[in-house]
């Protein structure tokens, strides 16, 4: 029972970011934020770090050359897939939607079937325990074993080991995690414009500005 919950923590806690903030921000038309209510949703274009590991490699490839998109004073970067639903017009948006897609898919297969997997080594626990039946006779007590709760009960346990062996299974490798981690938050050129993510930049940062204005009562 215990492998298995620690084999389920890994499902879904995988493994930790391999996307990092670098010194500096990238200068956008727009400028920074100016009051307390803009830095609330405000975001700022970063340099951003990826690695990168290949199946089966021992190290891990490093690109310094990205750029991601964080709230002011944050280190963690927003997601990119995220702004999909402010952004549908932007094909690069939906690009990086799209490469994470597989990844998140197989960890939320993963994930479920971890959980199921636990679920059913509980029952089969409580099914093998509720067996032992107790017998009287006379003054004298006696446990008895149930043979069809007993079978029913190892039924149930393999089935939770074989769920969470299928749940390790398809769960991404480090080196999927390592891709969707990198789509999910940084921009890499030349296939992401820099300017194209400048202008989402722009575009978000002036609706931001926008909508404090219309609140003054916030400095």
């Amino acid at each position: 029972m215990r492998a298995a919950c620690v084999a389920l923590c890994a499902l879904t806690l995988g493994c930790a970011s391999t996307v990092h903030r670098l010194d500096g921000e990238m200068p956008t038309a727009v400028g920074p934020a100016n009051t307390l209510c803009e830095k609330d949703e405000w975001l700022v274009m970063a340099p951003t770090r990826a690695e990168f590991s290949e199946e089966g490699a021992t190290t891990t490839q490093k690109r310094d050359d990205g750029a991601g998109l964080y709230r002011v004073g944050s280190s963690d970067p927003e997601s990119i897939p995220a702004l999909s639903d402010e952004f549908p017009d932007s094909e690069m948006v939906h690009r990086h939607r799209s490469a994470v897609k597989g990844h998140d898919d197989k960890r939320l297969l993963a994930a479920s079937l971890g959980a199921a997997g636990v679920i059913a080594l509980g029952v089969g626990t409580l099914l093998f325990v509720s067996s032992f039946e107790t017998k009287r006779s006379g003054s004298e007590e006696s446990q008895e074993l149930n043979g069809g709760r007993a079978l029913a009960s190892g039924l149930v346990f393999a089935g939770g080991f074989g769920l969470g062996i299928a749940g390790i299974a398809v769960n991404p490798s480090q080196a999927e995690r390592s891709r969707a981690d990198a789509s999910r938050h940084v921009f890499f050129g030349p296939e992401d414009d820099p300017s194209q993510v400048q202008d989402l930049v722009v575009r978000h940062n002036k609706q931001v500005r926008e909508r404090c204005e219309r609140t003054p009562s916030r400095p």
